[in-house]
């Protein structure tokens, strides 16, 4: 009875082939759509949960399906893929495929990335982001390392530089004979040389260790590493005093870009740098959610009076013409910085 049921017009034979046909193709499909990506973006970061992460998941969000899944994007965090000095020179050597960083780590290469972080070359982060978004500038700034192996995809005014100290921070006299660890630009340098403080050049990791046992007396950092380190437990206290900005660098490795057909090359590119607009909203959401966590803490933010405030900007304005002094190719770009930003209002 049972044969005749399975043969009878064939309908249980043809059902239970069609079945099998539909999981066997399905499980075909699911196992091309895993191996689908012919190409993978390592995209490293030193942070995590702050606007240069989330810039990379814009990054991720937008290049993936206008790959059409060519292109699978990963993104590692608190510095998996390495330092921001060896992820650069992985950019270069085409190990990592994009990388950000606060555009100073980049002025290694190429001294100009260090001019976007010089005291009161603008007025403050939204200034700056209206700078930054000026299509010559914005061009001008993306491709600024290309010779160098390496392709900008998209810099934003992601957070201004608050001050830690260890002891008391509220007027400038208190930075006199302190020692701070900097990136390591001649800016920073004669930046606070002018304040009597002595630099120490020092990444991240090692900066936190050392305000923690004492090797240096503060920093300068955006809101992010204060509040996502709980450094809170050192001082309950930052100086605001909105002189230098953090530009983060988006960047890509020009040799990963190369080995891409032309189409997914000019997709990847055009699609990361127009990542510009919701970056800077991020941003903006980021710092606002941050000062209020910092807040929340029981610690708070500290201006300087007015009278300081004018007194630091006569002391520290003038520092990007002395250090651009006799290198024509740095000073000519801080002179075309400089005309925008004050073009720009």
């Amino acid at each position: 009875m049972r044969m005749n049921v399975h043969f009878k017009n064939g309908n249980a034979y043809g059902l239970a082939l069609s079945f099998g046909l539909v999981v066997g193709l399905t499980t075909l499909d699911a196992s091309r759509q895993a191996q689908a990506a012919e190409f993978t973006m390592k995209m490293g970061v030193v942070s995590a949960e702050d606007a240069e992460t989330n810039y990379l998941r814009l990054v991720k969000e937008a290049v993936e399906p206008a790959s059409k899944g060519r292109i699978e994007a990963q993104i590692f965090t608190r510095g998996q893929l390495g330092s921001q000095s060896a992820s650069i020179q992985g950019l270069q050597l085409g190990t990592i495929e994009a990388f950000i960083t606060p555009a100073d780590f980049y002025s290694g290469i190429d001294a100009r990335m260090g001019v976007l972080s010089f005291p009161f070359l603008f007025k403050n982060r939204t200034h700056a982001n209206r700078v930054l978004a000026d299509p010559v500038i914005a061009q001008k700034i993306s491709t600024m390392l290309d010779a160098k192996g390496i392709v900008g995809c998209g810099q934003v005014a992601t957070a201004d530089v608050r001050y830690m100290l260890r002891s008391p921070l509220h007027k400038i006299a208190d930075f006199n004979g302190k020692k701070m660890r900097i990136n390591g630009t001649d800016a920073e340098r004669e930046r606070f040389k002018r304040l009597g403080v002595t630099s120490v050049p020092m990444n991240l990791a090692d900066m936190i260790t050392a305000m923690q046992n004492g090797t240096i007396d503060g920093s300068g950092s955006g809101i992010t590493i204060w509040v996502n380190f709980n450094l809170e437990t050192i001082s309950k206290e930052l100086m605001q005093i909105e002189d230098t900005l953090i530009v983060s660098y988006c960047a890509m490795s020009k040799k990963w870009l190369d080995t891409l057909p032309a189409d997914l090359r000019a997709m990847v590119i055009k699609e990361s740098r127009a990542q510009f607009q919701t970056g800077v909203r991020i941003s903006n959401e980021f710092v606002a959610s941050l000062t209020k966590k910092w807040e929340d803490r029981g610690a708070k933010t500290i201006r300087l009076s007015d009278a300081e405030q004018k007194e630091i900007y006569a002391k520290l304005n003038s520092v990007g013409q002395v250090v651009t002094e006799g290198k024509p190719e740095l000073r000519a770009f801080y002179d075309e910085m400089k005309a925008a930003s004050d073009r720009i209002q």
